[in-house]
């Protein structure tokens, strides 16, 4: 009688313990403002926008970025700008609710997306989805997009940032956008439990999840420690299972540990620094190019990195296919040349403030401390302002220079890098960080429309090669994402990219 009443409670503690022991902490230096995407563009959201939402389109980044159904469960391009979806049955949001085409209407509708008053941020999604004309619904599973103009990308942009498709009964039910952005309503293999700005982000899993590959954890919590070294401490006590932000110095302390290891390595993204070339010293382009000629990218790579990052041929990725110019020589370092052109400039050691922030990115201050030491022995007066808050780095200014910047390839092509942070429909375009010459915007337009591969290429070129002497910017490397991880608990297999898989695609528990 006794064993027989022990049964029960045996395998409730039995069910406790596993679930507890599927739970995961993972230390991060940030998380997001905002978890609608086209609120909240940057490195802190990725990794947890991927648990959240699902697109049209998947982007698969273990199998070379090739394109495959997501909540599309096929798709046909009519035209140059127009493109049907056949959207996947029996999907349920979060919130039980199904999924259907009126939800893909308001996931880009101008209210969404920032093309109406009080909608979105329009700096952030228009360089994305800003060329949507119009979504017809066909039936409640078929849905025909309208571009305004042909697109070379009409497939890709529906496969990644910010095209997560999200509830519209959510949004209705929240009441106002920015109610909504606290409380997202998606499909992806997790839910959102709690949001704490500045302090933690929890998530659920979701068992309604239509995908193959399950949330791995019962429960995921993100919890903000800015400092790396408290991360570190952490992580070997056992108190996180994952830590994020790592740089090469750290290595020796995880990996000389009996219960930690290192995973990741360089992402689809440049790391680098913009220059505000409209309202400081920096408006003579000699000047920007100075600076640009000034830094050398392989001592940084060598001794912040030990050479586990690379510098790319200019602002370019190898997965951008037939579009990557193999031939394009890397960044020049010339010194020389940089002193001949502050010469020119008439530039005599006027204070250039350098916005940053000391541990966003990875060896954020010290990279910073390095570039101040380049340009200074070409003659260049730059200081470090060092800032706590994006919003104290984007403020506008009459000092505001320089500051930090990262550059994701959301998409296999210059459109989704290059022209999406130094074009015409930019954030920093719109924010008047820089202006776009009538030239520059004109070849931008070609490699927006064209369809012709050989077209663009050269398209592309010329306009690298207009920037490299009129820079709004200096590539420095490949972005790195280094995790330290619980090795005694479980294994993460990254992706070159910011985005983070905790489905049992991802992680795996021992």
């Amino acid at each position: 009688m006794l064993r027989t009443k022990l049964l029960p409670l045996l395998a409730g503690v039995l069910l406790s313990t596993a679930s507890y022991a599927a739970d995961l902490t993972i230390a991060v230096q940030k998380v997001p403002d905002f978890l609608d995407p086209v609120l909240d563009n940057s490195n802190v959201n990725e990794r947890i926008m991927w648990s959240l939402f699902n697109t049209l389109v998947t982007t698969d980044y273990r199998d070379g970025g090739k394109l495959k159904p997501g909540l599309a469960t096929e798709w046909k391009i009519l035209d140059a700008q127009t493109i049907e979806f056949k959207l996947r049955p029996g999907v349920k949001f979060h919130n039980g609710d199904d999924f259907n085409a009126k939800d893909v209407v308001f996931s880009f509708s101008p209210e969404r997306t920032g093309q109406e008053k009080n909608g979105a941020k329009p700096v952030l999604s228009m360089p994305f989805l800003g060329g949507i004309d119009k979504v017809d619904v066909i039936d409640p599973l078929t849905v025909r997009i309208h571009m305004r103009t042909p697109d070379a990308l009409i497939v890709q942009r529906f496969a990644n940032y910010p095209a997560q498709i999200l509830s519209r009964k959510g949004f209705e039910d929240a009441g106002s956008m920015e109610a909504y952005s606290k409380r997202p309503i998606g499909t992806g293999p997790y839910k959102l439990s709690d949001f704490n700005l500045g302090e933690r982000v929890i998530l659920q899993s979701f068992a309604g999840y239509w995908g193959e590959e399950k949330a791995a954890a019962g429960k995921v919590t993100f919890t903000v420690v800015p400092e790396a070294s408290t991360r570190i401490a952490g992580l070997l006590s056992g108190q996180f299972d994952i830590v994020t932000e790592l740089n090469p110095d750290n290595f020796q302390q995880i990996e000389s540990s009996s219960n930690a290891a290192i995973v990741g390595g360089a992402v689809e993204n440049i790391r680098g620094v913009v220059y505000d070339s409209t309202g400081s010293i920096l408006s003579d382009p000699r000047i920007r190019e100075a600076l640009d000629l000034s830094i050398d990218r392989e001592a940084i790579v060598k001794s912040l990195y030990n050479g586990k990052t690379e510098m790319p041929n200019g602002w370019q990725m190898k997965t951008f296919g037939a579009m990557y110019l193999a031939d394009r020589p890397a960044p020049e370092f010339n010194p020389g040349k940089a002193r001949e052109l502050l010469k020119a400039a008439g530039y005599k050691g006027e204070r250039i403030s350098y916005r940053t922030m000391n541990a966003y990115y990875t060896n954020e201050i010290e990279t910073a401390q390095i570039l101040q030491g380049m340009w200074s022995a070409v003659g260049l007066n730059v200081q470090l302002d060092v800032k706590e808050t994006w919003d104290q780095i984007n403020e506008d200014t009459p000092d505001r220079a320089i500051f930090n910047a990262s550059f994701t390839a959301y998409y296999p092509d210059p459109m989704g890098q290059f022209w999406r942070r130094f074009g015409t429909s930019s954030n920093w375009a719109a924010s008047k960080i820089f202006v776009v010459d009538p030239e520059q915007a004109s070849l931008g337009e070609t490699l927006a429309t064209s369809m012709d591969t050989d077209e663009r290429r050269k398209v592309f070129a010329e306009m690298l090669d207009r920037f490299n002497s009129n820079p709004h910017g200096s590539a420095l490397h490949l972005l790195t994402q280094f995790f330290g991880v619980n090795k005694t608990r479980l294994t993460l297999d990254t992706m070159p990219t910011n985005y983070l898989d905790l489905t049992t695609a991802g992680v795996q528990f021992k």
